[in-house]
């Protein structure tokens, strides 16, 4: 195992690169801001000159108020997740301030590493990082079994964040999205609605298809459920660039006979592309088609009309995954615990 390294600074490496300090300081922790292939020259130049992570000025606590690292290091968590999920995502954006604000409370570091989308393959901890002074990994969203698995066999503590792993015995903190959409599609029920589309891509997220599974359940648990109550579903490809085209054509095809009475949406970001094709199509919203969303988003509370929505956690799921990492270290043969955060209804104009 290398030893860590005093002599090499990130100037250092900014100086024989020909960038700034701070598109340095960027790449190696892990933030936006910074090309790939800048992040790849920088990454590798840190594994030539022999960097790794620095220590933090101050010792953290630990889990008997000792330091958790060895030599005053401060000891990190590596927080993997979707490069696609860091830009301008404003879901991801607040879980990963939460991870941020509750490291710096609880002692830590924390390293965001980028995947490649559609990443299947097993996940190896960076050569620029120790992985010695490594306290845990945090895994954001979904990634496939082999990922998971791969990092859980480091031997070093693992969270999974608003994605569980049956075939894993691991940590994770999810919100409860089965909840999240029984919860809108009972809304809109007890306003006397009986025609319901749902909009969402399973393939995007579990978490999609959960609050799908959450709208059904609320339908059979009708007490007199009758031919007139229906649940239709409209799959998007909602990574694609195509999706606001393929939204048109949907809303395009719509007739008086065929328009749902209300609309759930797998998030607020759907919602707020779906209401203005719906206007501009003729149909009023909320006095035709009733829309909600999932998330909470802070656009959802300036769009036109203000949009309903269920209330998801977004900071606290990466403060509790960050307490759920340290609990576990503390406990390390204790069985794996599942947190489930609540949620909530937030009403407005748009259902």
């Amino acid at each position: 195992m290398h030893s860590l390294s005093k002599k090499v600074s990130m100037q250092q490496i900014a100086d024989r690169l020909g960038l700034s300090k701070y598109t340095v300081s960027q790449a190696l922790s892990g933030k936006s801001g910074v090309s790939e292939e800048n992040r790849l020259r920088i990454q590798e130049m840190a594994k030539a000159m022999g960097y790794l992570i620095q220590s933090a000025a101050q010792t953290p606590g630990s889990l008997n108020n000792e330091p958790m690292s060895a030599n005053g290091q401060t000891p990190y968590i590596l927080v993997w997740i979707q490069a696609i999920y860091q830009q301008d995502n404003p879901f991801w954006g607040k879980v990963l301030a939460g991870i941020g604000a509750a490291s710096k409370d609880l002692g830590f570091e924390h390293l965001i590493i980028p995947v490649p989308a559609h990443h299947n393959e097993q996940l190896q901890i960076p050569s620029y990082v120790n992985p010695d002074h490594c306290a845990g990994h945090l895994l954001a969203g979904t990634f496939p079994t082999l990922s998971v698995i791969s990092l859980q066999q480091t031997g070093i503590p693992l969270v999974l964040i608003d994605h569980s792993e049956p075939l894993v015995d691991v940590d994770c903190v999810l919100n409860n999205n089965l909840d999240s959409g029984k919860m809108a599609c009972q809304r809109l029920l007890a306003t006397g609605l009986k025609r319901l589309v749902f909009v969402g891509d399973d393939q995007f997220a579990i978490s999609f298809k959960e609050r799908f599974w959450g709208c059904r359940m609320a339908m059979e648990d009708l007490s007199k459920p009758d031919e007139d109550y229906s649940l239709k579903k409209w799959s998007i490809p909602y990574q694609s660039r195509q999706v606001l085209q393929y939204l048109e054509r949907k809303v395009s095809a719509l007739s008086p006979e065929s328009l749902p009475e209300g609309m759930i949406c797998a998030n607020d970001q759907i919602a707020l592309e779906l209401i203005p094709l719906l206007k501009r199509h003729g149909i009023d919203v909320p006095g035709q088609v009733k829309v909600i969303g999932i998330d909470n988003i802070d656009a959802s509370a300036y769009a036109h009309p203000p949009l309903s929505t269920i209330e998801l956690a977004k900071e606290s799921l990466g403060i509790r995954a960050v307490e759920t990492l340290l609990y576990r270290l503390k406990h390390p043969g204790r069985q794996a615990e599942k947190i489930i955060l609540s949620s909530r209804f937030i009403a407005r104009d748009s259902g």
